[in-house]
């Protein structure tokens, strides 16, 4: 199948926003993290179904006393253009996130792998999602133990203006 520079340049544009949407969560970023979303989009990512935007602040509110930051990683994506202006799609995740269990205090890395399947629209000339399913297929969350020794020598993350990445993107 040959692709048009038109249909290129879509599957670019969505492929960022996936991007985006990773960056928003592992930096807490919730304006970033907003703006992947069209503002009447929707996301049930199973503990929560409803808007979009509700979800970021539910996601936020739920990562605020973890002890660290996560990762994403947006692996495969499948991408199916519907003319110029919608697109359905399914990306494949990995997601590890730091977590203190609430009944013995021990710090944890919660990992999961699955997909996000969303339904992408370009409205007013930009890709973004509309409705998202999230579908967790693994996860594994009793992972305890110290970080790496040699962790410390390495660049901290820091919090939305603080990372090193904000300087280099001029993102702050």
């Amino acid at each position: 199948m040959t692709l048009t520079l038109e249909q290129i340049s879509a599957h670019i544009e969505i492929r960022q926003c996936l991007a985006r949407y990773c960056r928003g969560v592992d930096r807490r970023d919730i304006k970033l993290l907003k703006s992947v979303y069209h503002p009447d989009a929707t996301d049930n990512h199973g503990t929560f179904n409803g808007k979009a935007h509700d979800f970021a602040e539910y996601l936020m509110n739920e990562m605020k006393d973890s002890p660290g930051f996560g990762t994403h990683q947006v692996t495969i994506t499948y991408i199916k253009l519907h003319g110029a202006d919608s697109a359905d799609t399914e990306s494949y995740y990995l997601a590890h996130h730091p977590l203190i269990d609430a009944k013995t205090g021990e710090r944890q890395l919660l990992h999961t792998g699955g997909r996000y399947i969303d339904h992408f629209e370009r409205r007013n000339g930009e890709w973004k999602i509309a409705r998202r399913l999230c579908t967790i297929d693994w996860s594994r969350r009793h992972l305890p133990g110290e970080t790496w020794e040699i962790q410390s020598q390495f660049v901290k993350v820091g919090a939305v203006g603080e990372d090193p990445s904000y300087t280099q993107f001029d993102l702050g």
